[in-house]
């Protein structure tokens, strides 16, 4: 199993990524929530990984975070869904309403999700309703907490900071402060960190 990818940029783009790790280049197929269009050609990434296995293929799935990783393989193990549909899933809802969705056995949203009809959203809602509350939520922050830390991240979107900057700089503020720090002082502490 390959867990991780660590090397220079080759190509960046919102479905996959090419990972050049000691000269060989590594095709990574990304769901739009690790795409960062800030990112260079050249520039070292590491991009936490899914390795599917088929007869015919071996297919790369990449991360930005432990939690879409968690998520994608949560996903992946209800029967009638395979990884590129999870992949756009986690393309088309943030982790934090998916497992709302799930929990709330709110089958008529999920459908909502582009990929997802009405047998699949209430297979999803079976299957993973007693699972997905223990997969861990994008930072393992309370919901109150998470909620300040995703209008920071809009925020900072607003300014013109690509979405896994700014939730990575909103990670890291948030981790040097009192997770009861009001939105003004992680922003703050955000583009500081930018």
């Amino acid at each position: 199993m390959i867990a991780y990818l660590e090397g220079k940029l080759a190509v960046n783009s919102p479905t996959h990524l090419v990972v050049d790790v000691a000269g060989v280049g590594f095709f990574v197929h990304i769901p739009m929530s690790s795409y960062d269009s800030g990112r260079g050609r050249g520039e070292t990434v590491k991009v936490l990984t899914h390795l599917h296995v088929r007869d015919d293929a071996l297919t790369i799935y990449g991360f930005a975070t432990g939690a879409e990783l968690d998520m994608f393989e949560l996903l992946i193990s209800v029967s009638g869904i395979g990884p590129p549909l999870a992949q756009k899933i986690l393309s088309g809802v943030q982790i934090r309403d998916l497992r709302r969705l799930v929990i709330s056995e709110d089958a008529p949203g999920l459908t909502r999700i582009k990929g997802i009809g009405q047998k699949l959203a209430q297979r999803l809602v079976l299957e993973l309703k007693d699972r997905i509350g223990d997969a861990p939520d994008d930072d393992g922050l309370s919901p109150v907490a998470a909620g300040r830390a995703e209008e920071a991240v809009k925020a900072l979107e607003g300014l013109g900071v690509s979405l896994p900057k700014a939730r990575s700089a909103v990670s890291h503020a948030i981790g040097g402060q009192d997770n009861a720090a009001p939105v003004e002082e992680i922003i703050r502490e955000a583009l500081r960190r930018l």
